[in-house]
């Protein structure tokens, strides 16, 4: 390679990533649009069959934080995976409803507990608390803040606390 190879590849590698991230903006902003949001729940559902194999693992948290949450049904008392984004705060985690009505949320709040695989660890979580959105943000990095800001339906944020025991 030749001196200036590598200093325009990193470059290109740059301008890809800043596109991407405008790209997946700009889609946050669409889901104000109901057609937009429900597609991409839809999408999102068959999507997370291939993410169970991934959240929660070290490389998942390249991906927004990916982890996979572990929760009961509050009906049906089977045992679900769903991938989400997850965030340290306090003595556990923050997670935010990517739609105005989550079953993943309805569960945790009826159980009272679920578990997190985050970064590669299992993390027993309890006294789900609903938060507003200007103490949730404390937990996000500045890069993911303006997602969480222009997705419609983002305005449920759940703290989970670490387990007791």
């Amino acid at each position: 390679m030749g001196h200036g190879t590598v200093p325009r590849l990193l470059a290109r590698l740059l301008v890809i990533a800043a596109a991407l991230y405008l790209l997946l903006f700009g889609w946050g902003m669409l889901m104000h649009i109901r057609r937009v949001s429900d597609w991409t729940r839809q999408l999102t559902k068959r999507g997370n069959t291939y993410l169970r194999k991934y959240a929660g693992t070290r490389p998942a948290r390249l991906y927004f934080n990916l982890s996979a949450l572990h929760h009961v049904g509050r009906r049906s008392g089977h045992e679900y995976v769903t991938p989400l984004s997850a965030y340290p705060m306090g003595d556990g985690f923050v997670l935010a409803a990517a739609y105005p009505h989550v079953d993943w949320l309805e569960n945790v709040l009826a159980a009272g507990k679920c578990a997190l695989k985050w970064n590669g660890s299992e993390h027993a979580l309890e006294r789900p608390e609903l938060i507003p959105r200007s103490q949730a943000l404390g937990a996000y990095p500045l890069l993911v803040k303006p997602f969480l800001a222009g997705a419609a339906g983002q305005n449920k944020f759940v703290w989970l606390h670490a387990s007791a025991v």
